[in-house]
């Protein structure tokens, strides 16, 4: 079963979003080219292979292969240090805003402050927006930081002084009213405190730094007139898909972004409402994909635009 959809595209619905809780969820493939996939981890696949590993299907088969907390500290040590060149040249592009990737993302930001700053919606909590990454490096930070808006970040690094600032909502009190503010919740670690790819991050997962941020994120998406819009996930983390099915459950309304037309929906999540709960987003032409960033911005763009029906 793919994820292909008879409609011919899905945009947002201006009500929904101007009433909605608006959340996030950022996969690998939300940075674009800015940082390169695992599959680009050279070093990193070598010692894998070393240790006896086999990467044929992938990085994290490899880690999969591989006994031993001495070897997997080998293998730690050596994706970090090759993750921190990378992300020092995808750093340097923040400077002039050269990457398009960059650019897409910092756009939808800047389109979702928009949205939620203009909805006359008085209900506090719809003021914060919640992203919820899988990735290590701090590149939306770094977007936010650029934009200027009010921001929270929070992962395993740093779980213990900021826990508190989970459900923290900016305030200006010379307009007196609440102002969008964006929490980051990095579900895998950063950099710092990293869950390294395999069948081992589901079990560090449960360590209560990690865990704290997966309860977090269950009970936010549980909440009634709540959306989890996904960019850039692949789909294959056992554990998030167990979040996802359970608020799907309880009532989540889910706008899955495709980038390829061979994408599958995790086995999971395949029994929902593929035209209500679960809203896939086909690109206009696989042959041509269009960064899912970009394509999910505009339609938020679109929506938000469009003058309400009598």
């Amino acid at each position: 079963m793919d994820l292909k959809n008879d409609n011919k595209k899905i945009t947002f619905n201006r009500d929904i979003l101007s009433s909605t809780h608006i959340n996030f969820l950022f996969g690998a493939g939300v940075n674009g080219n800015l940082f390169p996939q695992l599959n680009k981890f050279k070093r990193t696949e070598a010692v894998i292979k070393e240790l006896g590993g086999n990467t044929e299907f992938g990085i994290e088969s490899g880690i999969d292969d591989i006994d031993g907390e001495s070897n997997r500290c080998k293998i730690k040590s050596v994706f970090i240090a090759e993750f921190k060149e990378f992300y020092k040249e995808a750093s340097s592009k923040f400077e002039n805003l050269s990457n398009l990737s960059l650019k897409n993302l910092m756009f939808l930001l800047k389109e979702t402050y928009r949205l939620v700053h203009e909805a006359q919606n008085r209900n506090s909590s719809m003021k914060q927006i919640n992203i919820y990454t899988l990735n290590y490096d701090d590149i939306v930070e770094q977007v936010l930081d650029r934009l200027g808006y009010f921001y929270n970040s929070i992962s395993a690094s740093n779980t213990t002084t900021k826990a508190a600032l989970m459900n923290v909502i900016g305030y200006d009190y010379n307009m007196k009213k609440y102002i969008p503010s964006f929490m980051v919740n990095k579900l895998h670690g950063d950099i710092g405190k990293p869950i390294i790819p395999g069948r081992e991050k589901y079990r560090e997962m449960l360590n209560e730094e990690y865990f704290e941020i997966a309860f977090h994120m269950k009970e936010q998406l549980c909440r009634q007139n709540s959306i989890l819009i996904v960019i850039g996930y692949s789909g294959n983390d056992k554990h998030i898909n167990k979040i996802l099915q359970d608020c799907l459950n309880t009532g989540l309304t889910m706008y899955w972004y495709k980038y390829s037309e061979d994408e599958n929906l995790p086995s999971n999540l395949k029994n929902f409402n593929l035209e209500e709960q679960i809203i896939v987003v086909e690109q206009d032409d696989y042959n041509h994909p269009q960064d899912s960033t970009k394509v999910c911005y505009k339609d938020m763009m679109a929506a938000w635009e469009k003058k309400l029906d009598k």
